[in-house]
């Protein structure tokens, strides 16, 4: 199996609302293998902060529970890369076992549809994130297009918009450190994007009728 990274699983960082740039699941070797244990699948199953449980299959798939053994988030990761990234589909659940929220992320960006559940099972928000090639070549991640908040009867609620708006951000990567030779996270300048509204968004009753509209200015 891949080597197993750990310094604390973190849980996917979703705010209500906005899918927001995560942390790497692992961030540096897990120094007491003997607490690891091997399962059927060839993975690894061990404990995290708190009462929290991860298994990794031999494959790269990552699961969280609590020690009731609830399902509390899972999805893909990269691979063939011992950085654990997130990539691919990814599930977080309430611990009745509904889905909180459900989307893709590609080296642990979120992106494409996401969506957002309350604790009924009731889509309460879905929303895209697009991949925008920045003019210094990097890739940069952004919720762009429609955005769609729903009463807890189906209904819309609100009908947004937003386009993605240039501008100097941060990011986080991966370098050698010279002096020790191990692998750090950095913090770079890069050319970013974030969104921004325009357009008209308009707010509907819980009935389905239209109850205001609001014009978004650049």
């Amino acid at each position: 199996m891949k080597k197993i990274l750990l310094a604390a699983a973190s849980m996917v960082v979703l705010q209500y609302g906005y899918a927001q740039k995560t942390s790497p699941l692992y961030e540096t070797y897990f120094s007491q293998p003997d607490a690891m244990v091997q399962s059927e699948d060839g993975g690894y199953t061990f404990k995290v902060a708190g009462n929290l449980m991860v298994h990794m299959s031999d494959d790269g798939y990552y699961k969280l529970m609590d020690n009731q053994g609830t399902l509390l988030e899972e999805g893909d990761t990269d691979e063939g890369d011992d950085n654990f990234l997130r990539h691919g589909r990814w599930t977080e659940y309430y611990p009745s076992g509904k889905i909180k929220a459900s989307g893709n992320y590609f080296n642990e960006k979120p992106y494409g549809q996401w969506m957002f559940y309350n604790e009924d099972g009731k889509l309460m928000e879905e929303f895209t994130i697009m991949a925008i090639v920045t003019e210094d070549n990097t890739v940069a991640y952004c919720k762009a297009g429609a955005e769609h908040i729903y009463h807890t009867n189906g209904n819309i609620k609100e009908e947004r918009f937003y386009k993605a708006e240039p501008f100097d951000g941060e990011d986080r990567v991966k370098v050698e450190d010279l002096e020790t030779g191990k692998s750090i996270w950095k913090k770079v300048k890069v050319k970013s994007f974030r969104p921004k509204p325009f357009g008209t968004w308009i707010y509907y009753t819980p009935e389905g009728k239209e109850e205001r509209r609001e014009d978004k200015k650049d």
